[in-house]
């Protein structure tokens, strides 16, 4: 770095400013402002700030704020639920809101404590490890305390087509590590004073690599989109009613939602579906245990020979008091199965430690009550669909685990109802895009409010219904059985992020003591 651009980096304050710039340009990648090729330069600020961090501590407080900034501007939809949904005074959820954000900053403080201990600087080759140091962190952040991996770097790039093919091969972690290639190089030459040969080499092999990443995807994408037909082609329906929470929970409604879901089975049905979906618990009636609503469903499927998937609570026939969020499959006039919810919404769905937490309040319906699901295999009809139930989407195991298990088509049904009006159903749509193309399968999407989707397997949108309207779209989909690198090998590329960081942080360890 010059003279002059260390006396301007010198006082903590500007390294600050830097970090929450990182923290503001992240955010904007992702709906709903969309700007996507941000993601490829958001994280340069703080790049930049912690070269010149003094020490760990401030390393990890650099990247807590800037990532505590980044999810206050993606996620304040999560205080319309609280309060709006979930009855608490708006005040306090706006605090458990940014309690959430400052919470979920801390996997922003460890990649930048991460950035530190490996201290890239002169040499190019270090820094390649920045981006296997955030792979690491995404992939921890899946799986610690609950899970939630909610807008992976990989999601702000959907709409790039070519640039997410290559998530077949690895899925989310490895995309996440290309998108920031053009950051390292920028923050590097930024920062560090090196040969002119040695900035060619590294701009050059950046360009190389980012230019095989469009090339290669461009031709997946004009392949699976021109040339290959899949197996057996089928037309599925999927009902977007535009049933409000409100009118859910209003008792005087069950029976109008009722009657408008089976109207529009009909219609679907009178159109030539083959397969209808109905969104996650569209109507709040018990589908196994209400003999009026079985039957209607069961006949349907008899009379017009089609496949109905659809929401509704499963219970034990022993235990009443267990019960389970569930997608039941009818075909052939018979009640096939049922799939059950494996992952579900933290404090949405049940509260985590239910015993060290027993303060812990009902924000929904229901909250709390749910079992988690166990079986993760297909639902079996006139073929094998791969079901995942709103939240879960956003697993990329989920749906992979499916079609290891050999779904050929994968469903999804949801009720982003309660983000009316936010980014949240737009971020939760594309994220089950990536879920696409990691496991080459067209997607199904119906939403009780929207957004309903047809997606196919290159994560495009075929068809959708917007936030907000009535409707059906009807998708010709083909069911495929090729097993992608992804799903054949899973998250291989994510483990070798997490042991590679670890042994270069190990390595520094050792060579500081060692002078």
């Amino acid at each position: 770095m010059t003279e002059p651009l260390e006396r301007l980096f010198a006082p903590f304050a500007v390294r600050l400013l830097l970090a929450a710039i990182s923290g503001v340009l992240f955010a904007l990648a992702f709906p709903d402002y969309s700007v996507s090729w941000l993601a490829l330069v958001a994280l340069i600020p703080l790049l930049i700030a912690l070269v010149r961090a003094r020490g760990g501590w401030e390393s990890f407080f650099l990247g807590w704020i800037s990532q505590s900034i980044a999810w206050m501007i993606m996620v304040p939809w999560v205080v319309r639920v609280m309060s709006y949904y979930g009855g608490l005074p708006y005040v306090t959820g706006v605090l458990l809101f940014c309690a959430m954000s400052l919470f979920l900053g801390l996997y922003g403080g460890i990649f930048a404590v991460a950035v530190w201990l490996i201290a890239p600087r002169e040499r190019f080759p270090r820094w390649l490890l920045v981006p296997l140091a955030w792979a690491a962190v995404e992939y921890a952040r899946t799986y610690l305390f609950t899970g939630f991996p909610w807008n992976l770097l990989a999601a702000s790039i959907v709409d790039y087509a070519p640039l997410i093919q290559i998530g077949r091969a690895a899925g989310p972690y490895f995309l996440g590590c290309l998108v920031l290639l053009p950051t390292i190089v920028i923050a590097w030459l930024l920062t560090q004073r090196s040969e002119p040969i040695a900035k060619v080499i590294a701009v050059g092999s950046v360009v190389i690599v980012i230019f095989v990443w469009w090339g290669t995807g461009y031709v997946a994408e004009r392949w699976r989109t021109t040339r290959d037909a899949g197996d057996q082609t089928f037309v599925a329906a999927l009902l977007q009613p535009n049933i409000t929470q409100q009118m859910r929970w209003n008792e005087s409604d069950v029976l109008a939602i009722y009657q408008r879901m089976m109207s529009m089975t009909l219609e679907a049905a009178d159109h030539g579906a083959d397969i209808i979906i109905w969104p996650e618990s569209t109507v709040p009636l018990s589908y196994a245990s209400t003999p009026f609503f079985k039957e209607a469903i069961e006949s349907v499927s008899r009379e017009r020979g089609v496949d109905i998937i659809l929401g509704s609570v499963a219970e034990d026939p022993a235990n009443p008091d267990r019960i389970w969020n569930a997608a039941f499959l009818v075909s052939g006039g018979r009640t096939i199965g049922h799939y059950d919810k494996i992952r579900l919404v933290p404090f949405g769905e049940y509260v985590p430690l239910r015993k060290m937490l027993f303060f812990a309040k009902k924000l929904v319906h229901a909250v709390g009550e749910f079992e988690f699901g166990t079986n993760d295999y297909p639902l079996v009809g006139k073929t094998e669909y791969g079901p995942a139930i709103c939240y879960e989407v956003v697993f990329p195991q989920i749906t992979r685990t499916q079609v290891r298990h050999g779904a050929g088509v994968l469903v999804t049904i949801t009720n982003d109802a309660w983000y009316d009006g936010t980014s949240a159903p737009r971020q939760h749509l594309n994220q089950a895009r990536l879920r696409a193309v990691e496991d080459d399968r067209d997607l199904l999407r119906a939403a009780t409010t929207g957004i309903s989707a047809f997606v196919d397997r290159t994560g495009r949108v075929v068809a959708e219904i917007p936030m907000g309207r009535e409707g059906i779209i009807y998708a010709k989909f083909s069911t495929r059985h090729v097993v992608t690198p992804y799903v054949r090998f899973g998250d291989w590329f994510a483990w070798m992020a997490v042991a590679f960081v670890l042994v270069a942080i190990v390595v520094r360890k050792r060579k500081a003591v060692g002078s």
